[in-house]
């Protein structure tokens, strides 16, 4: 039985308990002030990365119709609009790159009258050409015009604006720039620019006009936000060959920036460079998703899957290049020939080669145009294709091999010697640098070891292959010697191809016959006694 002074005790304990676990209200934290928000945004837009300039323009547009200062709100709102559309179109942001709210805000009340003149300077931005629809770098082509048009009015705008507006500088740098440009202005140019040193998006654009790497590189070291960099520095260390440098910066890229168009397109052509054909199709499939039809990625994708003995996978892409027509026209119809002539589609290979012809007139395109015509039996059109191909230059193998049939089937004994021993000569030299090259991937340690093991096998195939073309290629000039009846060539050329096992019992067998086929040697001393005058 609970006594009356228990019970209040406990109510008691029980109350205390309460008030010890209950927390004491907090106030909210005061909102910021609004000049602390256009300056947060102020900051934002001069350090200057692409995310940087997105987020300011969203912190202008939160501030308008509020007690912020109206003109810095507008002006920030403006230059953000404008510079973001620029950026987007240097970095091939498909689908954006636009300048409308630019463009509505520069015919507002109050607006300074050179605004809808620096719209029109930015319209003219180009794109970036890694990445986007051929039709963007048709928009180039008219951009460049008006710029030669409207420089020089748009010039003296521009340049006494340069020491007192960052953004005048960006368009000054953007509209002139070119090759050497910077370097030849006057020293009054690079001290107004100076003056904007704070605004990193101006030193962005001072550093890819000069396009000095060490420049190119502080950017994002000053900003670990910049991180577009890295793509442009990639597109350096490509211009240079520093294949394994360019993938490392493709790839962070890509990483970070999942739905840009140019890291992943870059990052494919180079894994197709790598000749890593494989994971080159999911980077294909993925920038075809984000930009359908793009012309670079289904040619690549097409090559790969050439490479990779896949034709009936790679004549549709070639169709779809073929019906979109103007660009890579010679490419296109090389590789659909290609593709068709291994399928046995003979006339629609030749069809499509004759095409190539109007474009190329390399080897490669020569040389598959003699093959065609040895198998339909053109032998005159097939040695005038390989001969031209083989003038070009000295590596054109496969035509030095079939150039050497057409001269068989002409039953043209010493042309065919000839031709097949420089085949021979051809084919041993590829392999020793296959050979070399296989050697490179083996140690280097900057391919990764996935891909080595690809490769490596695809380049010990490779080797294998060349080596076997050397050896029939000598058989067959050693049998064109033979029938010559220049027999130590004959001889020479058997030895070369005895020495590999497919063709070893073939070329004993024939330097057996070649043997047989020597004349008795004369008794020496008999020749020797013969007419000789008798010794004193």
């Amino acid at each position: 039985m609970t006594r009356p002074w228990q019970a209040a005790w406990s109510l008691v304990a029980l109350l205390s308990s309460s008030c010890a676990v209950t927390p004491s209200p907090t106030l909210p934290a005061p909102a910021p002030a609004y000049a602390d928000v256009l300056a947060q945004a102020d900051t934002l837009m001069r350090a200057g990365c692409y995310r940087c300039l997105l987020e300011a323009r969203v912190s202008y547009e939160d501030l308008t119709d509020t007690e912020a200062d109206p003109t810095a709100v507008r002006t920030g709102l403006f230059e953000t609009s404008l510079l973001i559309g620029m950026r987007e179109r240097e970095l091939g942001l498909v689908g954006l790159g636009t300048f409308e709210h630019a463009a509505r805000l520069a015919v507002t009340t109050d607006a300074p009258t050179e605004w809808p003149q620096f719209v029109a300077m930015a319209e003219t931005t180009r794109w970036q050409r890694v990445g986007v629809p051929k039709a963007l770098l048709d928009e180039n082509t008219a951009h460049r015009r008006r710029v030669d048009r409207e420089r020089e009015s748009w010039n003296g705008l521009l340049r006494p604006l340069v020491r007192t507006s960052p953004l005048a500088g960006y368009l000054y740098l953007s509209l002139n720039c070119a090759d050497g440009w910077l370097a030849d202005q006057p020293a009054a140019l690079t001290d107004d620019l100076a003056v904007h040193d704070d605004a990193l998006y101006v030193r962005y654009r001072r550093a890819m006009c000069t396009g000095r790497l060490v420049e190119q590189s502080l950017i994002e070291t000053q900003e670990p936000r910049f991180t577009e960099m890295k793509f442009f520095l990639a597109q350096a260390a490509l211009r240079a060959g520093a294949m394994a440098l360019a993938e490392f910066q493709l790839g962070e890229t890509q990483t970070a920036w999942p739905d840009w168009p140019g890291p992943v397109l870059g990052l494919a052509d180079v894994t197709l460079a790598a000749e890593d054909y494989q994971p080159t199709l999911g980077l294909y499939d993925r920038m075809l998703a984000l930009v359908p039809d793009q012309r670079d990625a289904l040619l690549g994708k097409a090559k790969a899957l050439s490479y990779l003995d896949r034709p009936n996978e790679a004549l549709p892409l070639l169709d779809r290049l073929a019906a979109l027509g103007q660009w890579y026209l010679g490419d296109i119809y090389y590789w659909r020939a290609w593709n068709r002539f291994s399928l046995d589609s003979v006339e629609p290979a030749r069809a499509d080669i004759e095409r190539a012809k109007q474009y190329r007139n390399d080897a490669d395109v020569l040389t598959l145009a003699g093959q065609i015509a040895i198998e339909q039996d053109r032998l005159g059109d097939a040695r005038t294709d390989l001969e031209r191909a083989l003038r070009s230059t000295d590596r054109a193998c496969d035509a030095a091999f079939h150039l050497g049939r057409v001269h068989v089937a002409e039953i043209r004994w010493p042309e065919t010697a000839v031709t097949f021993g420089r085949a021979a000569r051809c084919y041993r030299t590829a392999a020793e640098e296959l050979v070399g090259e296989l050697e490179r991937i083996r140690e280097d340690p900057a391919v990764p070891e996935d891909r080595r093991g690809r490769v490596v096998a695809q380049y010990a195939t490779r080797v294998a292959a060349a080596q076997r073309q050397a050896a029939s290629s000598a058989f067959n000039a050693a049998l064109g010697y033979a029938n010559a009846d220049a027999l130590n060539d004959a001889e020479a050329q058997a030895q070369q191809a005895s020495a590999h096992p497919d063709f070893a019992e073939r070329a004993d067998a024939l330097l057996a016959r070649i043997e047989a086929r020597r004349p008795a040697e004369p008794d020496i001393d008999t020749i020797e006694d013969e007419g000789t005058p008798p010794r004193r």
